[in-house]
């Protein structure tokens, strides 16, 4: 029996031939995903259904014989393609040659998204306002995923070597059957949680369907609900589910949002000692501003406080010269001048008065001096008193043998009545 052995390149060539033959004028029906438009212009994407998945291309030099522009191209849009296979020998692949195109049919995935996004516009849920910052150094960081994923332990290791920090785990499907449910409690129940300072919800890459959980309106309303911050974190760069447009923060991948959420020790460190450096030299320049500031308002103080008092100065000399001829103090002076002058006047007058008085004085004192009992004392006279002190006025009023006392100017004497003479 004889062998009939193909290379791979004969085998592929058959195979090329055999298929761009047999179609080369099909229809196919499908729903786009992986759209990609490429720098060249080309269009890339899949076409599946249910059971399988084609590549196909859209060349540049086609678009414009299509029946729908390249903007109403996306991901799960269903639609109806006419083409051809082509195979692609290198690489042993085939795919479809896309020639016009046109949607199949409404209500696609696409639209029910598309829907629920405008939907959630119109309440506000996708307000750049509704933000919130991300905390620099969280206390405890949340995160929903499956906890047998690749992407937790990406997320895991790179906060380990970034910032080492707590970490709250709670472990949701992330596809299929129970996925929303899952992802809306876990979000309930890292955010009633007050140690947990931030949360990352995702997953690693997927297929557009897979990715769809992250895109319910549950999911959605969990997170615009959360009083804690949350980052999405789908690890696909052409899907956006619509939880990365409600939550406060989205990254490309898990890893990207384990970076998001806390600083690299090293660059923390870095940048506090630059904010310290930069401190310092910010509050020096200020204080030699402050200072010069501070002598420039000083001088201009000091001249405008100069000119003050040079203001000052002329219009107190005038005041004073003022007062001088009208203050009432000029008015007292003058008086008080008057008041001495009629001050020595009274004084003159009360001296002149006393003496007056003085000399009266003097002359009724002589006078009363010469009516007083002792008055002839002094011219020689004397006052002659019984014992009993009676004063003797007659001779009448003693007898010989009685005792009298005699009072002179200066001193006196007892003496005997001898002999008593009568009045003649």
């Amino acid at each position: 029996m004889n062998e009939r052995i193909l290379s791979v390149g004969q085998l592929t060539g058959q195979i090329k031939q055999v298929v761009e033959r047999g179609f080369s004028d099909i229809w196919v029906s499908g729903e786009i995903v992986g759209l990609k438009r490429h720098s060249s212009g080309h269009v890339y994407l899949t076409l599946k259904d249910d059971e399988a998945r084609i590549n196909a291309v859209v060349f540049r030099n086609r678009l414009r014989f299509l029946a729908m522009t390249p903007a109403e191209m996306r991901d799960g849009l269903q639609v109806v393609c006419h083409g051809r296979l082509d195979v692609y020998p290198p690489h042993g692949a085939y795919k479809l040659l896309i020639e016009q195109m046109r949607p199949d049919g409404k209500g696609t995935l696409l639209e029910k998204l598309e829907a629920l996004k405008k939907k959630m516009e119109a309440e506000g849920l996708l307000d750049e306002s509704r933000k919130r910052p991300l905390p620099v150094v969280p206390r405890c960081i949340g995160i929903v995923t499956s906890p047998t994923s690749a992407a937790i332990q990406d997320m895991l290791e790179t906060i380990q070597q970034r910032y080492p920090s707590h970490i709250r785990i709670y472990p949701a499907s992330v596809q299929g059957e129970g996925a929303v449910t899952d992802l809306v409690r876990g979000l309930e129940v890292l955010d009633a949680d007050d140690l947990v300072d931030v949360i990352i919800i995702g997953r690693g890459g997927g297929a557009f369907e897979d990715l769809l959980p992250f895109s319910d309106e549950a999911v959605i309303r969990a997170i615009s609900n959360c009083r804690t911050p949350v980052v999405s974190a789908v690890g696909h760069e052409t899907d956006f589910p619509l939880c990365d447009l409600v939550a406060d923060r989205r990254a490309p991948t898990p890893t990207g949002a384990a970076q998001l959420v806390v600083p690299l020790l090293v660059d923390l460190r870095g940048t506090l000692d630059k904010q310290r450096d930069l401190l310092n030299v910010t509050a020096d320049r200020m204080m030699s501003r402050f200072e010069q500031r501070l002598g420039d308002v000083a001088a201009g103080l000091d001249s405008a406080a100069e000119r003050q008092f040079h203001r000052l100065d002329g219009r107190i000399a005038s005041m004073r010269q003022e007062l001088t001829q009208r203050h009432p103090a000029h008015l007292l002076e003058r008086a008080m001048q008057r008041g001495l002058r009629l001050g020595e006047r009274l004084d003159s007058e009360m001296a002149r008065v006393l003496e007056n008085r003085s000399h009266r004085l003097r002359h009724l004192e002589a006078r009363l001096s010469g009516l007083a009992p002792t008055g002839p004392l002094k011219r020689g006279y004397a006052l002659v008193q019984t014992s009993s002190g009676k004063l003797v006025r007659s001779s009448k009023d003693v007898t010989p043998g009685d005792r009298v006392k005699v009072r002179l100017q200066e001193g006196g004497f007892d003496a005997e009545v001898r002999e008593v003479e009568e009045d003649q």
